[in-house]
């Protein structure tokens, strides 16, 4: 299709560009004398998703000491792999992991910013996406269909910010986890968008939690799409509530694994378990061990018996206004005091449309409560603050609030304004024009798309076809508001972002796209113009 060629070309000119940009701007692989250096592992890991593949291609990582470095600064650490993997998401659930660098020599220092970069979706397949049988570098699988998996931004990479520290002569294992389940979103008809929310784990500080699931009614524990996860308490400087930092499914025979579960912050979790059709299951305080794995020293919980749900679920829609990038989630509270919501669902918004894809199911029962214990965990009916049935919503973005909550207690739509851009930042413009290389294109581009892309993920997307009101692409100002940014007086280092455009006729096989271009939203409004060149 029209996007698929859109993604080849605009693949080729961002290539030469970045080779042109190279020199002062990119650091070396070396580190210089090794008694200054210690060696850094990198491992990628993931939760299941609902395909019967999801692969990815990756190239390079980049290490940065400054949390706030733009993409094109000085001083970022380079280690390409020696040549592209491709790896699929769904074989490393339940504790499985895919060594990428092993043994690598890192310059000692405090690191706060780490860019995964992945082979573009339709650049000229990789040996590895090739070896494998794939159509694309990065694509999704369902019922035996593949399907491109759009990377956003994808020479930049994806951010992953936090905190490490690299000593001479010491050793760093880390494993980056990918959310297949959530963050690989149905964008068009035929087409997904990856919208990464990357995370890693020290994993020389992190344990693993072990235990089964079995139905009260017997039966197979795959049908109501069971998912466990592991929660902690934590606080946006307004609300207090649980945040999912692990979670997974269980296999065939009911067993699941959540490994690694970070030990740094907590040594203790939450574990909820949901499932379609059945009651949630939260057991508190469940004890992590530093240094257990899956196959030593990990917290069992022994076998979890599922009660059927005594309503059937109910389905929500959603939609919110402001940015498409955002997710919403639906929250669920205990009752008595010193409770704090539990995460129990989470859903991406479609970044073009700002709406759910499908309806999306809740549980219409009480919740089943426990505390760890041994030898076995006795779960107690309770019925959540507002009623069964009744939970909490919740949109957020990165870089934004999060929105006020609403109440949800049957099917509903649950809908939401413009976020706010988090103080003390504020929300910037990116204003552009666009127009078409030749006066032969005009009358032809009646579909297109432009997005604003930030550190991998997108953050808004416009309509700029003439279906549906949109704007027509053939020629036209288009306009981005409420990207967060900075002002003169208080700059948001790192506001940069990338604007992409395609453009197609539904009527005819032409096709267009624009070379990304980059909008500085540091200190102000920033204009980009967009060029559609045709695709041959």
């Amino acid at each position: 299709m029209k996007y698929r060629r859109y993604l080849f070309f605009l693949m080729v000119f961002m290539a030469v560009a970045i080779l042109q940009a190279c020199g002062s701007n990119s650091s070396s692989s070396s580190n210089g004398n090794a008694t200054s250096a210690g060696t850094l592992s990198v491992l990628v890991t993931d939760a299941p998703g609902d395909f019967d593949h999801a692969y990815i291609t990756v190239k390079d990582i980049w290490f940065h000491t400054s949390s706030t470095a733009g993409p094109n600064d000085a001083g970022w650490v380079k280690k390409p792999l020696a040549a592209p993997v491709t790896v699929d998401l769904l074989t490393l659930a339940n504790g499985g992991m895919r060594s990428l660098w092993s043994g690598v020599s890192l310059a000692v220092g405090n690191y706060q910013q780490i860019r995964l970069i992945l082979a573009g979706t339709e650049d000229a397949l990789t040996a590895s996406a090739q070896t494998m049988n794939l159509q694309y570098n990065n694509e999704v699988v369902i019922g035996g269909t593949a399907s491109p998996l759009h990377v956003p931004d994808a020479l930049h990479g994806i951010k992953l910010d936090g905190v490490f520290t690299m000593t001479a002569g010491g050793t760093l294992r880390l494993a980056i986890d990918f959310d297949a389940g959530h963050d690989i979103v149905d964008f068009r008809t035929g087409e997904y968008v990856l919208k990464p929310r990357l995370t890693y784990f020290d994993l020389d500080h992190a344990g693993a939690i072990i235990g089964k699931l079995a139905l009260a009614s017997g039966g197979s524990v795959t049908t109501p799409r069971f998912v466990i996860k592991a929660e902690r308490l934590t606080s946006d400087g307004t609300n207090t509530y649980h945040m999912v930092r692990r979670w997974t499914v269980p296999k065939p025979d009911g067993t699941f694994i959540l490994y690694p579960v970070s030990t740094l912050v907590t040594g203790t979790w939450d574990v909820v378990v949901r499932g379609l059709g059945y009651q949630t299951v939260i057991i508190k305080g469940v004890p992590i061990t530093t240094g257990s794995t899956p196959a030593s020293g990990a917290t069992d919980l022994g076998t979890i018996t599922m009660t059927a749900a005594g309503a059937p679920d109910y389905a929500v829609t959603g939609a919110i206004a402001s940015p498409t990038g955002s997710w919403v989630q639906f929250y669920q509270t205990l009752p008595g005091s010193g409770e704090y919501p539990y995460e129990i669902r989470f859903r991406h918004f479609n970044p073009l449309t700002g709406a759910f894809t499908a309806p999306f199911p809740l549980s219409n029962d009480v919740l089943q409560v426990g505390t760890y214990g041994t030898p076995t965990i006795t779960l107690t009916p309770m019925t959540p603050v507002g009623g069964s049935g009744s939970y909490r919503a919740a949109a957020g973005a990165v870089l934004y609030d999060r929105s006020a909550y609403q109440t949800v207690s049957s099917a509903s739509m649950v809908s939401f304004g413009s976020l706010t851009v988090s103080s003390p930042y504020q929300g910037n413009t990116v204003t552009g024009m666009i127009s078409m290389a030749t006066s032969t294109m005009n009358s032809m581009m009646n579909r297109g798309v432009l997005f604003a892309v930030q550190g991998g993920m997108i953050v808004n997307a416009i309509n700029i076809g003439s279906n549906g009101g949109g704007q027509i692409v053939s020629g036209g100002t288009y306009t981005f508001t409420n990207l967060p940014g900075g002002s003169v007086a208080l700059p948001l280092h790192g506001a940069f972002y990338g604007i992409e455009a395609v453009g197609w006729s539904s009527l005819t096989t032409a096709g267009a796209f624009a070379i990304p271009q980059v909008a500085d939203l540091r200190t102000g409004n920033d204009r980009a113009d967009m060029t559609m060149l045709p695709l041959p």
